[in-house]
């Protein structure tokens, strides 16, 4: 029987109604008793109807072993009895046999499973189905499976077999064995980060190993967890990321990261550098007189100790270390105090100019950034009165005038005033604006001698300068040495003029002419003022008739006397003037081109009428080819249009052929005749396609509106 089974045997007389007293005996004869309300582990019990008695063992145990007996009495006077030997067994137990078990790589690991059974179990071993024979690298024990130098191939499921020959008891155990590895890092050697102070920094930690490994990371000095030791810090220890934010200089030094699984564990070391972002303390305004050597100085921490360099505000370069390339006057160095923790840098400038005067930025810079600050190079110089403009100025009539100088200098200078050597500071003829660096005289001429030189005399601590202004008096110009006729016709003469001789000490503002028919009077003449440099047109003459002419220049101070006199007799009437074509080639072409296939705007200046007024303007135009670079006429033919208006001076040329070229003409007729005609050649666009160019003289913004008007106007004079 089977230890701690429960079990029952009976007895079963083969005439029950002959048989009394049936019990059963133990081992030491004793009679069991029958169940009752107190438990015990032997007693007996009554089956059924038929007089069957079992023994009961409630849970079998191993001393249980022996014989045990069915006794009765037999028709009343015969005892019998019947005899059974029970054997107990213990059935197959698993002792200890974990059904997962975890070697370590290249270490020697035992598989347990040791089992115990009466009698004696037999155990033997199965790998992935296959039966294990001793060798030198599995031994078969008998609590376990020997392994000799785990392998990573010897991950499986096992197979610990317990058997009992005597008894026929089979029983199998699957054990899952995973080979762990203990963490690794492929780079196991210390490394080293640069973080920079003020910002997030992030460090990655990755270790091979089976299970795959967790991390933890600590702070080398302190040996504190850096995942529960503060906010800044942030450990995925899965990942083995650490992240710190707002990276601060106490951050510098070692950091250790664990990598840990059930095989064990592996440590690397990260050294952080903490990168601390230059910062300029000091840099100190200096001044230095033209001609001295200045010494800029510029003071900055940082780690690494920044490198410091220059730059002056008025040039986009930085300056190098050393004699600078272009500037052999200038030098930059730096040293390093290591004791104070800075960087000292200074920018040498020998024999200052005074274009050296400016802001400088020092600039230092390292790995974390750059700072900059400025300083300020002053240069000490004495008066100067290089920019002042003044150099003469003019007056009449006492009128009054303002005599200015500047001057330039560091610090200002005071200024006084001279005239013709004589000091004027006192002179209650004289009003002074301003004491330095810029001073302003006001004169009032009343007579000859507040005219002359007047000298600005500038000083300060570092010298003296003077400015001399020549106050003089203006005049009216003296004569105009000539007027020329440059062209006339019926009505108008052009002129043109040879200036005087002497302007007066001002410029020619205009010129005018006074004009007036044979036997006028000078005081029945007529005047015309032309400002200078326009175009001397006098209009409005008649035909055939004789004038007298005399000319004047302007100036500011007034009107020269009149000369260049001169007598002309009006050519009589005759066919206007050539009408001047406004649409003008743009070089290199001798040609405009219009921007459309189809028509072209042609633009002009009313010609002079010579006496008649105009009342027609007659165009034509005809294709022409150009071979050689001259111009022939085609068989084409041309086309004429006849334009009745005193006032037109444009109309639209329409259907044109697109990509020809074109000679137009004009004439302008008065009752007369025509005059000689304006011409020009032009070239079309090709298939009507607008090309978006013009001639010099026609404007982007206007011509669609002037076309229309002066189609509408065109229309209207040819019914």
């Amino acid at each position: 029987m089977a230890i701690s089974k429960q079990v029952f045997v009976t007895c079963n007389p083969s005439d029950p109604n002959l048989v009394t007293n049936l019990m059963w005996l133990d081992v030491r004869n004793n009679e069991v008793k029958k169940e009752g309300p107190e438990k015990s582990r032997l007693s007996t019990l009554v089956l059924g109807s038929d007089g069957k008695l079992a023994l009961v063992f409630s849970e079998v145990e191993e001393n249980d072993s022996g014989n045990y007996t069915c006794q009765a009495t037999y028709a009343g006077s015969q005892t019998i009895k019947k005899s059974v030997y029970i054997q107990t067994y213990r059935t197959v137990t698993w002792e200890d046999a974990p059904k997962e078990q975890y070697p370590e790589l290249g270490k020697d690991f035992k598989v347990r499973c040791r089992v115990t059974g009466k009698p004696a179990p037999r155990v033997e071993w199965k790998i992935n189905d296959n039966f294990v024979k001793n060798d030198e690298r599995f031994i078969v024990e008998t609590d376990g499976l020997l392994i000799r130098n785990v392998q990573r191939t010897d991950d499986g499921i096992y197979t610990c077999r317990a058997f009992v020959l005597d008894t026929g008891e089979l029983s199998e155990r699957q054990i899952k064995v995973e080979v762990h590895i203990p963490p690794s890092f492929e780079n196991p050697t210390s490394e080293t980060k640069e973080v920079v102070d003020g910002e997030s920094a992030s460090v990655s930690c990755k270790a091979t190993g089976k299970p795959d490994p967790t991390y933890k990371w600590i702070k080398g000095s302190s040996r504190a967890d850096l995942s529960m030791s503060s906010d800044r810090f942030a450990v995925n220890d899965k990942t083995g990321d650490l992240t710190i934010t707002k990276v601060t200089h106490e951050d510098n030094g070692d950091f250790i990261c664990f990598a840990l699984n059930a095989a064990g564990r592996a440590e690397k070391i990260v050294r952080f550098t903490v990168v601390i972002k230059p910062q300029v303390m000091d840099v100190k305004n200096v001044s230095f007189v033209a001609g001295e050597t200045a010494i800029l100085t510029c003071k900055a921490t940082g780690n690494p100790l920044p490198a410091i360099t220059f730059r002056k505000f008025t040039s986009p370069n930085r300056m190098i270390a050393g004699l600078q390339p272009n500037e052999d006057r200038i030098i930059v160095n730096q040293k390093e105090d290591f004791e104070k923790g800075q960087s000292i840098g200074t920018l040498t400038i020998k024999k200052l100019e005074r274009k050296d005067d400016g802001l400088y930025a020092c600039i230092a810079k390292n790995k974390g950034g750059e700072a900059t600050k400025n300083g300020h190079i002053t240069v000490e110089f004495r008066p100067s009165f290089e920019n002042s403009p003044m150099k003469e100025a003019w007056s009449w009539d006492r009128r009054p005038v303002n005599i200015t100088c500047v001057a330039e200098s560091i610090p200002n200078a005071t200024i006084t005033w001279k005239l013709n050597n004589r000091d004027i500071e006192k002179d209650p003829n004289f009003r002074k604006f301003g004491h330095g660096p810029q001073s302003t005289l006001l004169v009032t001429p009343s007579d000859r001698k507040f005219y002359g030189h007047y000298k600005c005399v500038g000083r300060n601590l570092h010298g003296e300068a003077e400015h001399t202004i020549e106050l003089k008096e203006a005049k009216v110009p003296s004569e105009v040495a000539q007027a020329k006729i440059e062209v006339i016709t019926a009505t108008t003469i052009t002129f043109s003029f040879v200036s005087p001789n002497d302007h007066g000490g001002r410029p020619i503002k205009a010129y005018v002419v006074q004009y007036k028919k044979d036997r006028e009077t000078w005081q029945e003449s007529l005047n015309k003022t032309w400002p200078r440099d326009s175009p001397y047109i006098l209009e409005g003459l008649e035909p055939q008739v004789q004038y007298f002419f005399r000319f004047a220049a302007l100036n500011d101070v007034g009107l020269s006397s009149w000369g260049a006199n001169q007598q002309h007799i009006m050519p009589k009437r005759s066919s206007p003037e050539e009408p001047i074509i406004l649409n003008k080639p743009i070089p290199p072409h001798d040609y405009v081109i219009s921007p459309f296939g189809d028509r072209y705007e042609l633009r002009w200046k009313k010609p002079a009428d010579n006496g008649e007024y105009i009342d027609s303007y007659m165009i034509k135009y005809c294709v022409v080819n150009r071979i050689n670079n001259a111009w022939e006429e085609t068989d084409r033919g041309c086309e004429k249009l006849e334009l009745k208006s005193t006032e037109l001076t444009s109309t639209i040329i329409n259907n044109l052929a697109s990509d020809s070229f074109y000679k137009v003409e004009i004439w302008a007729h008065n009752i007369i005749g025509f005059s000689t005609p304006g011409q020009l050649f032009l070239q079309t666009a090709r298939d009507n396609y607008y090309t978006g160019q013009q001639s010099s003289s026609t404007s982007t913004g206007t011509p669609l509106k002037i076309n229309f008007i002066v189609l509408v106007l065109a229309f209207f004079f040819l019914l």
